[in-house]
């Protein structure tokens, strides 16, 4: 489990620049290593063996604080990714996995790493202009992601509440992307096929979020119904909350 779990988030990255370069190689440009050089970059990584007006490098980085923060971001991410995928692993060994919660986490790593990658490139360009309405959309996925790695152990029932929490945000996410991009570029057609590409990759897990939860709630209520003897004012209040959250998208 921990081999695969270190394979997930090694092999991302790569397929992810792999997939920007087949898309942008036309715009890309070779760089001449001999010759070319970097202002924009304080050496101090380097120490005192390198100053002033840098040669090529492969990766350069400035001790900055956007840079301690990208740092952080990605350790907490690479970690998180690796414990969640050594506990489906887990389960899976020991056949307490729920296949449709794992396919549910799988379709939402696209929507996780976007996310990485755009508060890398906000802190790497100090470009602000949409960070509230990602992290809006980044939160809600979380919570969701959350309950979903706790309903990938068979073991536990699928209750309403929790089968509410990730439907209510799917909701949400597939009005808000509809209402944003997804119609324009993939519906109209007006998009580029990387845009339409990312839209879909975002809308079909959506899609899934709002479909296998309720199948599981369905199959759980058929399976111990006397745990489904939910109060009227609680089911109320629940079904309020998860309007609340669609509206509040």
């Amino acid at each position: 489990s921990r081999i695969i779990a270190c394979l997930a988030p090694a092999l991302i990255p790569p397929a992810h620049i792999a997939t920007l370069y087949y898309f942008w190689q036309k715009f890309s440009r070779r760089v001449d290593r001999r010759n070319c050089s970097c202002s924009c970059w304080d050496t101090v990584f380097k120490g005192t063996y390198e100053s002033g007006i840098a040669s090529y490098k492969h990766v350069y980085f400035n001790a900055s604080f956007n840079t301690l923060k990208i740092w952080a971001l990605t350790v907490v991410c690479v970690i998180t990714f690796y414990e969640s995928i050594r506990r489906l692993v887990s389960l899976g060994l020991q056949s307490y996995l729920r296949y449709s919660m794992l396919l549910l986490f799988l379709s939402a790593i696209f929507s996780h790493y976007y996310s990485w990658w755009s508060y890398v490139n906000y802190w790497n360009d100090d470009y602000y202009v949409q960070w509230n309405h990602q992290l809006f959309f980044t939160s809600t996925e979380i919570l969701s992601t959350l309950i979903v790695l706790q309903l990938a152990d068979n073991r536990l029932i699928v209750t309403p509440r929790k089968a509410l929490g990730i439907v209510g945000v799917a909701v949400m996410h597939v009005i808000a992307g509809s209402l944003d991009q997804f119609v324009l570029n993939v519906v109209k057609g007006e998009g580029h096929m990387h845009q339409v590409l990312r839209d879909v990759s975002f809308m079909v897990p959506d899609l899934l979020h709002v479909l296998l939860p309720l199948i599981e709630l369905k199959r759980s209520y058929y399976k111990s119904p006397r745990y489904f003897h939910v109060p009227v004012n609680d089911l109320r209040r629940d079904i309020f909350v998860i309007i609340a959250i669609i509206g509040l998208g």
